[in-house]
């Protein structure tokens, strides 16, 4: 076999095992995303929207490896309606696009804007960003040894038009 065809299939095969390693390590899901996406489809079912919804749009902001578990939510059904799951870019119009958001992996100047922009709107907001609801979120997912707990904001779900059940409340660290 002449030389140039074994360093071509050398240079080949190193090049596919690193890549398919790199793909593989890029974004592999945790136990914790696969339990933050499960929350985030559970707390559909015990959120009331202003509207009457046929479809709830859950829209992403940002990037990360829980993008993969919250897209599995995709076409699955909440009491009724069906859930559409997109990604958004932060400057998308998200009041008008997104019955619920959830944000992470973004800076906080950047949250903030998000979350300001969503205030006194029917939106849902979820993030697991640390503070996410002292800043004006709905609802922050947060880690508790092992377990992943939530917290609720009274003020801003009051704001939002958004009603959250009794059930759910009693569930959730309370932040007034």
């Amino acid at each position: 076999m002449p030389i140039l065809k074994r360093t071509y299939i050398a240079l080949t095969v190193i090049l596919l095992t690193f890549f398919s390693a790199s793909l593989l390590a890029a974004n592999p899901a945790t136990k914790a995303d696969k339990v933050k996406a499960a929350i985030v489809y559970k707390l559909t079912k015990f959120i009331t929207w202003p509207e009457k919804k046929q479809t709830l749009a859950l829209c992403i902001i940002g990037s990360g490896s829980i993008n993969n578990e919250l897209l599995k939510i995709n076409h699955k059904f909440s009491m009724g309606r069906r859930i559409s799951v997109t990604h958004k870019k932060y400057t998308a119009p998200l009041e008008k696009l997104c019955d619920l958001t959830f944000i992470h992996n973004t800076d906080t100047q950047t949250m903030v804007g998000i979350l300001h922009r969503l205030q006194n709107k029917p939106v849902l907001t979820i993030s697991d960003n640390a503070n996410f609801t002292s800043q004006g979120g709905i609802i922050g997912l947060f880690r508790t040894g092992s377990k992943i707990r939530f917290a609720i904001s009274q003020s801003a779900t009051k704001n939002s038009g958004l009603s959250i059940s009794n059930q759910l409340m009693g569930l959730a660290k309370v932040i007034k």
